[in-house]
Order: C-alpha cells, then structure tokens, then sequence
C-alpha cells in the first residue's frame, strides 16, 4: 500500500476496531506513518458518544476494521453523508456464511451477529474494501477489493525489554486492588515493556480489563502458586496494604515472595512493613498516596542497577532469616 491510498491533507486518520490491533500494526500503521499521518483509534465495542462523533466528523478517512457494531451505524451513515471516505479492511472471510461453516458455533454466532448478517451494508455504506490477502481479494472482486501487503510495523520485530510487575495478593484485598487501578493505569500508559500479573477471580478480572498488558491469574493451592510464581520471574513486587485492625496484624510475608520470586518489593508504609522493611535498602516504604506509587515504581523502571541491588539485598537477608546464610 502506497501513501497515495491516504489523503494527505489532514494528519489522522480515524480506524474503528474492536481489539484488531494485530491486524492494524501488520497492515496499516507503518503504511499510515510513511505517509506522515496519524492514527486516531476507537473502539467500537463500546458505544459512540457525542465526543468521539465530533473527532470523527473532522476526519478525511474513517478505516473500520472487521465489524459493524449496531450502534455504530448511524455515526457511519452521518459521516458518508457529509462525504467522508470509509474504507472496510476485512482480514477473515467474514461475510460468507458457508466460509464459516466449520467455525466454533460460538464464533460463528458472533461474526453473524457483528458483520455477517450486514454483508449488504458493507456494499452500501463503503467506498472501498481492503482485505488482507489474495483469495480475498478474488472472492470479493466484484466489490472492489483490495489486497493490501503485508507491512509488519518495525515495533513487533523489535526486541525490547520487558519488565515484569506483580500483585500476589488475594481477592479478600479488594480495596488494595481498587488502590492500584489508577497507578498502573497511568504506568502501563507511560511504558510500553511493562506487564502485570495479578492473581484474583472474575471480578478481580473485570476491575482489571480495561488495562494493557495485565494478566489475571486464577486463585490456585500453594504448591501450584509456588510453581507459578517461580523464582526470578518477577521484577517488580507491589506490596499495598490499606490501613485497618485486621492488616495491622498480619506478617510481612510478602518480603518472601519479593526474595523467592527475585523482586524488588514496594509496600505500603505501614504495618507490618513498617519497621520490618529497610527503605531504600531491601525494598521501598511508601505512604498510600497514588503519585507516590507512580513515582517509586516508575524510578524503579528506569533504574535497572537500583533494582538488581535491592533486590540482591533482599534475598540475601530472606536467605539468613532461613538459616542459610548466603549460600543460593
């Protein structure tokens, strides 16, 4: 795909897109960039509001990746109307019917419900289809289809170092978890190579949804979390824990977690970590503040020799604590 395929006199273009990002950084984002634009994103699984129609309405091109959400449709009749040019980028077979026969019934159910059963509109809203390989663009010729080439954005070849953040606690630590969604929140936003496991249950796991590169892992017997958790898998540990009679008098267990797993261990300023933690020494205290967490955690991230010697130092006394002095 040449730059030519994209109007060059604005500097974005909108693509609609219900978590098809593989597709988009394989076949349109370094595309988009030669061009010197810009891609504007919006996800369609959620319905449009005034905000977003109003940023649609001031782009050239509006890209819509693989479905027609229903309420989406009136917001792309509107902008057809005003002459906005919409392109359809399919990358399955998703408006054959007996392309899908051999499909799970569940997915099936769902390209019927989301594009399928809108193969009319695809013609008529459109002006123009581009699809992601050669038997599509034979099977879909009679409406124009084009083969876009592959064109991988550099990012996913490129290897970058990831950095691993946990919280091991447990679902009974609610309010420490809602404590943490605007932290990482704000850090994964910040930094692309950081990624989180949190352990907890379905509800842990819609608290945590809306984040990039979170993991929920599902609660397990201990000779499983041990083996999950495995030693020097973790960068990052967080350790939060809100102020309350029953907290103040649990253990500073987790300082072992942050030794087995090789972690540097963050935790709430408070007991039990308060008078246990060394600061700045084995691990960080901090007071539950949100910008105090960004900063420390965000320190750390960029400070690889501070958390390799915190880390060491943690370890080391976990290590005497059991009896074995320094020997690994």
């Amino acid at each position: 795909m040449s730059p030519h395929l994209f109007k060059l006199n604005f500097t974005q273009i909108a693509v609609l897109h219900q978590g098809a990002g593989s597709t988009i950084d394989h076949f349109l984002r370094l595309p988009v960039e030669e061009s010197g634009r810009h891609l504007l994103e919006f996800d369609t699984s959620q319905p449009p509001d005034r905000s977003m129609a109003s940023w649609l309405r001031a782009m050239a091109q509006v890209i819509v990746v693989r479905y027609l959400p229903r309420p989406w449709l009136e917001v792309l009749w509107q902008l057809r109307r005003q002459g906005t040019e919409l392109i359809f980028l399919m990358d399955d077979d998703l408006l054959s019917p007996a392309a899908q026969k051999d499909l799970p019934t569940s997915y099936r159910r769902r390209l019927q419900e989301s594009i399928t059963r809108r193969r009319r509109l695809v013609q008529l809203l459109f002006d123009a289809l581009w699809v992601t390989s050669p038997v599509l663009a034979e099977r879909y010729g009679y409406l124009g289809a084009r083969c876009l080439p592959l064109r991988p954005h550099p990012k996913l070849l490129q290897g970058s170092p990831r950095l691993q953040l946990a919280y091991l606690g447990t679902s009974v630590h609610w309010p420490e978890m809602l404590f943490l969604v605007p932290v990482l929140q704000e850090l994964q936003q910040r930094h692309g190579h950081t990624h989180v496991e949190v352990f907890g249950d379905h509800k842990v796991n819609r608290l945590f949804r809306g984040l990039p590169r979170v993991r929920i892992i599902h609660p397990m017997g201990w000779s499983q979390y041990l083996a999950e958790t495995g030693s020097q898998r973790i960068d990052l540990l967080l350790c939060p824990l809100l102020a309350s009679p029953f907290n103040a008098a649990r253990a500073p267990v987790k300082f072992i977690d942050a030794a087995r797993t090789g972690a540097v261990g963050l935790y709430s300023d408070l007991p039990p970590y308060q008078g246990w933690i060394r600061d700045g020494i084995d691990g960080i205290l901090l007071r539950n503040n949100t910008n105090d967490w960004i900063n420390a955690i965000e320190a750390l991230i960029l400070d690889s020799a501070l958390r390799v010697r915190l880390a060491k130092v943690c370890r080391q006394r976990a290590l005497e604590l059991a009896g074995v002095g320094g020997v690994e």
